[in-house]
């Protein structure tokens, strides 16, 4: 057997499909077919169930693929090791990310900021759901990701970085029955039809996590920011968005915006990488420029062994200080976008 097969095992593990998986891969489906099954004749097992439908794993390949993921995961810490040791970062990054206003982070200057210590390696940017993404992560089908998530994730393997956190504010059509009062709780909310994002986004779930024995309708699930404000526009419910992405809306017209109280709301964005092993070269070294940055910006949330060293030879941690570490990057400014991808 050798790794491209146990990659296109993995591969069609995670998609389910073996034509997606060959898309994922870059490979015709055939090759990809061909090599799994020589790597299950030369198991004695199968893998997988094919019909013409549906890809099912077997109870074989439930017992070996976590075997053939840590095979593949040390294999690349093996690359990122002879890496660090050369002194030369090269390869692909991929990026996980929920959209976040630029004047609370700056995704941009952020990757310049690598780019440019790094210029051989490549970048490839990935959004999504926050457990999609944090799923993803674990599975190491992204390098890093940053996600919006108010309790650490839950199944392990994976090390959170708190970077930033802010209020969520009450989003109001411009003549709602509460649009002009100082505050609102949220049970004054709950009254109101809901439009949130989908189960699996971060937003929703700290929402979800704010009315915990507070029953309320999500009468609309959208996945973009600009619908959520344009239904409220329209009158069809009552939304919470963090702070700086509420007001970035609310500069076209049509909105008011209401402070929560009792209790506070607020969005977290954290950055998650793999742990145990952790995860490339490239990897760690971009969580190591996000630290930076984040110090740089008034952060407080950098490692000893960078203040020490100060600079990206040293190994990147993957322990942080609680949130409180890093202070708020919210405010007023504002920026466009998805504030959960």
């Amino acid at each position: 057997m050798d790794l491209r097969q146990l990659q296109y095992a993995a591969a069609v593990a995670d998609a389910r499909s073996f034509t997606r998986a060959a898309a994922g891969q870059v490979v015709v489906q055939s090759a990809l077919s061909q090599q799994v099954r020589k790597l299950e004749t030369e198991l004695g097992v199968r893998l997988f169930d094919r019909t013409t439908r549906s890809v099912t794993i077997t109870s074989a390949g439930e017992a070996l693929l976590p075997v053939i993921r840590r095979v593949l995961a040390d294999v690349d810490q093996l690359a990122a090791e002879a890496q660090a040791i050369r002194g030369v970062i090269r390869g692909r990054l991929i990026v996980g990310m929920m959209e976040v206003p630029p004047q609370a982070l700056d995704i941009a200057a952020i990757i310049g900021r690598f780019h440019a210590r790094h210029p051989g390696v490549g970048i490839a940017l990935r959004s999504g759901g926050s457990e999609l993404l944090v799923r993803a992560v674990r599975d190491r089908t992204v390098d890093v990701a940053l996600v919006g998530l108010a309790a650490e994730p839950a199944g392990g393997r994976v090390s959170c970085t708190p970077l930033l956190s802010e209020d969520l504010i009450a989003v109001l059509p411009q003549h709602h029955p509460l649009a002009s009062d100082r505050s609102v709780t949220i049970h004054d909310l709950a009254t109101f039809p809901f439009i949130d994002f989908p189960l699996g986004y971060g937003l929703r779930a700290e929402t979800d996590h704010g009315f915990a024995g507070v029953a309320r309708q999500v009468a609309f699930e959208v996945t973009r920011v600009e619908q959520i404000a344009q239904f409220v526009r329209k009158d069809l419910g009552v939304a919470l968005l963090p702070e700086s992405v509420a007001r970035a809306q609310a500069t076209s017209g049509g909105l008011v915006l209401v402070p929560v109280s009792d209790p506070q709301l607020r969005r977290q964005v954290k950055l998650v990488a793999p742990q145990d092993p952790p995860g490339s070269a490239a990897g760690q070294a971009f969580i190591r420029s996000v630290r930076e940055f984040m110090g740089a910006a008034g952060g407080s949330c950098r490692g000893e062994e960078e203040d020490a060293a100060g600079g990206d030879d040293q190994p990147a941690g993957v322990g942080c200080p609680g949130e409180e570490a890093w202070g708020s990057a919210g405010g007023e400014s504002a920026g466009d976008g998805d504030p959960d991808g």
